[in-house]
């Protein structure tokens, strides 16, 4: 029950994230992470680049530490090794182009259900 709430608190914690870099929405995160796939970025993106990057890498890094600490709450399993950033958020991206009816919803809710979609534990 603990390792659960410790979950809940990390997940609702990532929306906290989200509101302060400007990415509430699956919207805003898409052309983040747009930014961020680009093979050159321009000067101007960078910031919106980076944003992306954290941004997954925060995402990815709470959903493996929730998963070890409640792994019969958690049903994502991020894989350990060979896994990148650049990765992460085309995952992300994919399901975004995926679903376009729900990119007004809050980027880190998006962000579970893109890598529970693509992660599911076996």
């Amino acid at each position: 029950m603990k390792a659960g709430i410790i979950a809940v608190v990390a997940l609702v914690g990532m929306g906290g994230l989200a509101t302060q870099v400007q990415a509430d929405t699956g919207n805003q995160m898409a052309e983040n992470c747009r930014a961020f796939l680009k093979e050159k970025t321009p000067s101007d993106r960078y910031f919106n680049a980076g944003v992306c990057a954290g941004f997954v890498n925060g995402v990815t890094d709470t959903l493996v530490l929730a998963r070890i600490a409640s792994p019969e709450t958690i049903a994502i399993c991020i894989p350990r090794e060979g896994f990148t950033m650049g990765q992460a958020a085309k995952v992300l991206l994919k399901y975004f182009d995926d679903h376009p009816e729900s990119l007004h919803e809050n980027a880190s809710m998006l962000a579970v259900q893109a890598y529970k979609a693509a992660y599911p534990c076996k």
